[in-house]
């Protein structure tokens, strides 16, 4: 039988159940509690080892299931738990609250998110986000094979990448402050017929102004 290290110094919100006391129970979820209140933002992937403590010692405090465990002792919804888990485990990285809330959505097909019963399909990365977190958990997500290139080097960027696997459109941003390179990027970009209505429209801008 292993060896079970149990902690007797002070306790943090980082300790884990199984290695404590059961009468220092109740200050980890204090220390949790207070971590959630005032620190979520710097990052919350000890959302992941909560809900598994949550599943295995619910009944242990007498809770009917780990949703309400984490409800009651953490005062945390936990659904947002089960969603923030998934994609922090996709992302592989400690992403802060704002974070995660900016990466997930519950695609609940137009029902009620609270009573949609959670499943790991129904999470779906918003697609108007174009942070390199964002990109980087959605190719983990859906395109493995380019997230494992873009780890290897072989793409400049997360964007870069996503445009690779098609969910990021390629398009140039136009810095206006070289009248003369502006004009041959829009050029080298738009065909003849795009070039001769804006500017025409341009014109007419300028004359209606003039």
């Amino acid at each position: 039988m292993a060896d079970v290290t149990i902690n007797t110094g002070p306790v943090d919100y980082r300790d884990r159940l199984d290695k404590n006391p059961k009468d220092k129970w109740s200050t980890i979820f204090s220390e949790r509690r207070l971590y959630i209140s005032a620190e979520f933002q710097h990052g919350c992937r000890c959302v992941i080892d909560w809900l598994a403590e949550a599943e295995a010692f619910h009944s242990v405090l007498g809770y009917k299931s780990a949703d309400e465990m984490l409800r009651e002792e953490l005062n945390i919804p936990p659904d947002w738990v089960r969603m923030a888990a998934a994609v922090l485990e996709a992302a592989g990285e400690n992403l802060s609250k704002a974070e995660v809330d900016h990466a997930i959505e519950l695609n609940s097909m137009g029902g009620d998110r609270r009573s949609e019963e959670f499943q790991p399909n129904n999470i779906s990365l918003k697609s108007h986000g174009t942070s390199a977190d964002y990109i980087k958990a959605r190719l983990r997500r859906d395109h493995p094979g380019i997230a494992d290139e873009l780890e290897q080097g072989k793409h400049r960027s997360a964007r870069a990448a996503g445009i690779a696997a098609g969910f990021i459109k390629d398009v140039p941003t136009i810095r206006m402050a070289d009248p003369v390179k502006a004009a041959k990027l829009v050029h080298s970009r738009l065909d003849s017929d795009f070039l001769k209505q804006f500017l025409a429209e341009l014109l007419k801008l300028s004359s209606s102004q003039s």
